[in-house]
């Protein structure tokens, strides 16, 4: 091979042709075997399972390792004990400085919880995440988390897996429908592999970053979801993240304690989140300091709460544990509460890098506990040991916070695979958002995406939906049936229109209902009763309609509850008078297009 030859191999943009090859030809391997192109879709997301896989055994290591050199190496070889006790409060400092160094000059989006920056890119950007943001995700978490930083590796993974699945899907130049498909496929490997719950990590995936239910998406993300835990079972372990004594209902008398626990459990996680994003606030808007200083001084304020507490410190979970054995006292239960929440706001809010899982789990341990050994001691013979307590606060805290109900009680089963508490749990977690909805209509993660003026929900941006009207969205050559036409000619009207749902007028052009194909299914096989039949016989007359003013949302919403592609539109729904038809995929084009460029204006 000449030297010539070896140079054009070696530049990056060679190799992109070469790739770009293959997956044509595989492409066209799959057309030929009359195989289904989503396949292809399906190879790419088991890459991105297992490079997700392999990234969370690489996050413990980084942990591991900034745990090591500074708490036990550094700690106790080089200085005494006495003196390595006070210097734990300026370690989560030193690594507060790291990461804010790294994030100021490389990327600034690496910096909080990670997961709204993921919501943010699937709502706004189509799915593109740039490809640096894996590696220093990485390293800012691990040592955010590693230096006694109070956060969780579930936010990061969760953002590295992410970023995975968008380099790769924009390596293969997917579409952008494919690109936001790998973005939830890499979402949930992430939280999948870190906490060896699949399940949950597809359902969190689904319900929080895409919101899609579609097969076409669940499958993928399915795939990906079982080999990342596969790959982390193998290098990390398969045990559940937290040994707990069996617990079960002991009393029915016990249902209404729970509740109350969820409802209360509500108010607590809205506080949660409160003081994370008025800490935040503090830190951005009012401290006027260089944004990389503002990590160690975070981490400063997490070491000076963590230093009476060490179980304070990300890498610790003692204290849970002990928490769901039920052998923590009332009081120190209580002040773990107010620290937790203070220690991570502090670590989070400063521009640390970390998730917000693990310390939901830490404080709903904790509050679970609390209230269990109160009603333990109030009603000892009808109530379950502090521990039972312990395991549905953390599905309390966590779904009060997240406002995902489901994605808690599946987290919860599977980091305990306890299935005796259910019951209370599925209770709790539904009382939980429902308050926490009430107080505050923003979760835990929705609130910083709408800091970006882009409020997400289900993956789409809601200030594009709510903005947009749908007046230039009125189609205007859809043919119309008349109250008298038989149903014959509505037969020869269908077949001539590419349409599915039609319009129905009376003599002034008054819109009286729709008709669909499945309205017409029921009769179309009945040879002696169809050609009786008229429009006003077949026709759905409780129909939906809209005006000219209506935004997306508004019409989306009426689409969804109506399940029809299209809707008639009307002058007013006083006079009902007939201007045409708007349809679902208009109105998607019409979002993709805002959407794309919301982006370009961003970047």
């Amino acid at each position: 091979m000449s030297t010539k030859t070896q140079y054009k191999l070696m530049r990056p943009q060679n190799w992109r042709r070469i790739f770009r090859g293959w997956q044509i030809k595989g492409l066209r391997t799959l057309y030929k075997l009359n195989a289904p192109t989503d396949l292809y879709l399906l190879f790419l997301a088991s890459l991105v399972g297992v490079l997700t896989g392999f990234g969370a055994y690489l996050l413990n290591i980084i942990v591991d390792a900034v745990h090591f050199l500074l708490f036990e190496q550094a700690g106790f070889s080089i200085f005494t004990s006495g003196l390595s006790n006070y210097l734990r409060i300026i370690y989560p400092a030193i690594g507060g400085l790291a990461v804010g160094l790294l994030a100021y000059y490389f990327s600034p989006e690496v910096k909080g919880h990670g997961i709204p920056s993921v919501m943010d890119a699937v709502a706004n950007k189509g799915g593109y995440i740039r490809k640096r943001v894996a590696v220093l995700t990485s390293i800012n978490s691990g040592t955010t988390i590693g230096s006694g930083g109070s956060a969780g590796k579930e936010g990061p993974i969760v953002q590295i897996g992410a970023a995975i699945g968008s380099s790769i899907g924009q390596f293969f130049h997917v579409s952008q429908k494919r690109l936001k498909v790998l973005v939830g496929c890499g979402s949930a490997a992430g939280l999948a592999a870190v906490f060896n719950a699949p399940v949950a990590g597809v359902l969190f995936s689904i319900e929080i970053i895409l919101g899609d239910y579609s097969l076409g998406v669940f499958t993928p993300i399915v795939i990906s979801s079982v080999i990342a835990t596969a790959i982390s079972r193998s290098l990390i372990g398969s045990s559940p993240i937290f040994m707990i004594p069996e617990y079960s209902l002991q009393s029915p008398a016990e249902y209404p304690l729970y509740l109350l626990m969820g409802l209360l459990g509500g108010v607590l996680a809205v506080i949660f989140i409160k003081t994370l994003y008025g800490i935040e606030d503090l830190f951005e808007e009012k401290l006027n300091l260089p944004a990389y200083v503002k990590p160690a001084i975070g981490g400063l304020l997490t070491g000076l709460v963590a230093y009476k507490f060490p179980v304070l410190y990300g890498f610790d979970d003692s204290a849970t544990h002990t928490a769901l054995m039920g052998r923590t006292e009332i009081p120190i239960l209580a002040i773990l509460i107010i620290a937790k929440i203070l220690a991570t706001s502090f670590t989070l809010g400063s521009g640390g890098t970390g998730g917000l899982f693990t310390p939901s789990l830490f404080i709903g341990a904790m509050y679970g506990a609390f209230f269990g050994a109160i009603v333990n001691q109030l009603f000892p013979s009808i109530t379950a040991p502090p521990g039972a307590y312990a395991l549905v606060g953390m599905g309390v805290i966590v779904s009060g916070t997240i406002h995902a109900p489901l994605t808690a009680l599946l987290m919860i089963f599977e980091v305990t695979t306890d299935y005796k508490i259910i019951l209370p749990l599925m209770i709790g977690t539904v009382a939980s958002v429902l308050v926490a909805r009430a107080l505050e209509r923003e979760s835990i993660y929705t609130m910083k995406v709408s800091l970006f003026s882009s409020r997400t929900a289900g993956g789409k941006n809601i200030d594009i939906l709510k903005t947009h009207k749908i007046t230039n969205l009125v189609l205007e050559d859809v043919p119309v049936i008349y109250e008298y036409t038989p149903f014959d000619e509505i037969l020869n009207i269908f077949m001539e229109s590419h349409y599915t749902t039609l319009p129905v007028l009376d003599k002034t052009n008054r819109v009286t209902g729709t008709i669909s194909l499945r309205d017409l299914r029921p009769v179309l096989f009945d040879r002696h009763v169809a050609p009786l039949l008229l429009a006003t016989d077949i026709m759905s007359e409780n129909i939906f309609v809209l005006e000219k003013n209506n935004t997306l949302e508004e019409a989306l919403q009426k689409m969804e509850i109506d399940d029809s592609d299209l809707l008639p539109v009307v002058e007013s729904t006083k006079n009902m008078r007939y201007l045409g038809m708007v349809a679902r995929e208009d109105i998607w084009r019409r979002y993709s297009k805002e959407s794309l460029l919301l982006t370009d204006n961003r970047d």
